[in-house]
């Protein structure tokens, strides 16, 4: 261990030497990573507000909790929402008076409800519950509907429960394509960095028959490949911060409504900057590793 730090220094020099002796496979590698880094940015960006809109629509999600005629008074408002709150999974309880209840019916059904405002009003007091966990809603409202305090307690049925299995197919479809991608994208600058390598196995082959021990031929190839993918990055971390950042001013933030907000663009550029930088070096690293690896495989 002790060698390897004191030749480190000697490793990055041979390392940064090889690319610009190497220029053109250099180049070549890193244009490899950089067009595989971009179209790993745009999906990245993509699922991204993808979740974020899932995640926004389930959130959204409430139980509509019409309580009882006789919960009139402070106390036994404060006594219903206790009990509301205290079932497992609720995240948010929500009053509404009955006078909010017959304005959101008159924006619904329409005008001609209009007439029972005022001493008229027939509707009762509700709670909008938010819950934790949008696929545990239906045994949640299940729940609410068994406490005394509680007249109906409705959350969309059926409906809702096909909405929030599309949701999750979606996230899941979303998180098995970023991996498929990746495994994509590690086959092909593996790949291309192993060209590089490859072209130079004469120069491995001659490190052997001086002696050279194996992680002495291997670090400096290693150190090279992660600075071919760093290399890679770079322009895919500009494509994603200043095209997203055009993306989000053009559309003002959101698409369409602000059900549909777009991820802000700090820190969500920067963190796939982060992804993209870590990942090229992390794949010119095993793609170099493998690659001289092979060279190495016979006995002394």
């Amino acid at each position: 261990m002790i060698k390897f730090f004191k030749a480190f220094p000697k490793f990055v020099k041979t390392a940064l030497l090889s690319i610009f002796r190497h220029i053109a496979m250099s180049l070549s590698a890193s244009s490899a990573v950089t067009i595989t880094l971009i179209l790993f940015s745009a999906f990245l960006m993509i699922a991204g507000n993808v979740s974020l809109f899932t995640n926004s629509i389930e959130n959204d999600l409430q139980i509509h909790v019409v309580l009882k005629a006789d919960v009139k008074t402070q106390k036994k408002i404060d006594e219903a929402r206790d009990g509301l709150e205290k079932v497992n999974g609720v995240r948010r309880v929500t009053f509404s008076d009955k006078d909010n209840e017959l304005e959101l019916m008159i924006k619904e059904k329409g005008k001609e409800f209009e007439m029972y405002r005022g001493k008229d009003n027939p509707l009762c007091n509700a709670f909008f519950v938010s819950v934790k966990d949008a696929n545990q809603i239906k045994a949640i409202n299940s729940q609410i509907e068994q406490l005394s305090f509680v007249k109906q307690s409705v959350y969309g049925g059926s409906s809702v429960s096909q909405m929030i299995s599309v949701l999750n197919t979606i996230r899941s479809g979303g998180l098995i394509f970023v991996g498929l991608l990746s495994l994509l994208a590690l086959f092909l600058i593996s790949n291309s960095i192993k060209l590089t390598i490859y072209a130079r196995n004469t120069e491995i082959s001659i490190m052997r028959n001086v002696g050279a021990a194996n992680w002495y031929i291997k670090v400096p190839f290693m150190i090279e490949g992660m600075l071919i993918g760093l290399m890679g990055a770079i322009l895919p971390c500009i494509f994603t911060y200043f095209g997203y950042q055009y993306l989000y001013d053009l559309l003002n933030g959101q698409i369409v409504t602000s059900l549909f907000a777009l991820q802000p663009i700090m820190p969500f550029t920067l963190q796939i900057c982060g992804i993209l930088l870590l990942g090229g070096m992390a794949v010119g690293l095993i793609g170099s590793f493998f690659s001289t690896t092979k060279y190495l495989r016979w006995k002394r």
